[in-house]
């Protein structure tokens, strides 16, 4: 395995969130220490920037936006979400996925103390069987951000039930894409395997961001063959 890296920013104006309450919770933040103890194992900034503009430039403006997370964790990355959809002034609803019970509660008193709480619904319990369930009454997802499990088996599972409900010209996106472990060594493969394992499947396009987000770093983003 690879030694530990991450990409998470501290000198930044954090001015540049998009959301007062995260704002309030990065005031002071200077370590990785303290970041976790304030707003949990998130991608943090500039991570949250990335999935911010990214989201705010490809939601749809006719029809309703339906946006899946997975791995809530405290719900700071689930609140950049739901601001994209606010500031984008469009229709839409975020539904995210967290295992661990007490995660969920952080994250609804965070999302109710960031004004966002009507915007997002938190379902409670493993994504790999909870996914198939709610995705049965969604029209369509126009973006996913997988952030729960990291292992390649679970990511491919993620990706694969997303991909029977995503539209068109929506896309996926996958955090700690960075290739920390080696499964040519008998290490367990995680994201960027499965990275690869899609490209080979599905095709399509996959840009990756290095240079973003903690150990692991790196964020990509897959979006099938465009269609105009």
């Amino acid at each position: 395995m690879r030694d530990p890296i991450y990409f998470r920013r501290f000198d930044y104006d954090r001015r540049l969130i998009p959301n007062e309450h995260l704002r309030t919770l990065e005031l002071g933040v200077a370590d990785l220490d303290r970041a976790q103890e304030r707003t949990g194992w998130t991608v943090g900034y500039p991570g949250w920037g990335l999935l911010y503009y990214v989201l705010l430039s490809h939601l749809s403006w006719d029809r309703a936006n339906t946006i899946i997370e997975t791995g809530t964790n405290w719900g700071a990355s689930t609140i950049v979400l739901a601001q994209a959809l606010v500031d984008a002034g469009v229709e839409g609803h975020v539904h995210t996925f967290e295992l661990r019970p007490e995660f969920a509660m952080i994250a609804r008193d965070n999302l109710d103390k960031a004004g966002l709480g009507k915007h997002v619904t938190i379902h409670v319990g493993n994504s790999l069987e909870r996914l198939p369930r709610v995705l049965e009454d969604l029209r369509a997802v126009r973006v996913a951000f997988l952030d729960g499990s990291h292992e390649h088996d679970d990511v491919m599972m993620e990706f694969e039930t997303i991909l029977t409900k995503l539209e068109p010209n929506g896309f996926v996106m996958f955090d700690n894409t960075y290739p920390l472990t080696d499964p040519s060594k008998g290490e367990p493969a995680r994201v960027a395997a499965a990275l690869e394992t899609i490209k080979a499947r599905h095709g399509g396009n996959i840009v990756n961001f290095e240079s973003v987000s903690w150990y692991t770093p790196g964020m990509a983003i897959w979006q099938p063959k465009f269609q105009a």
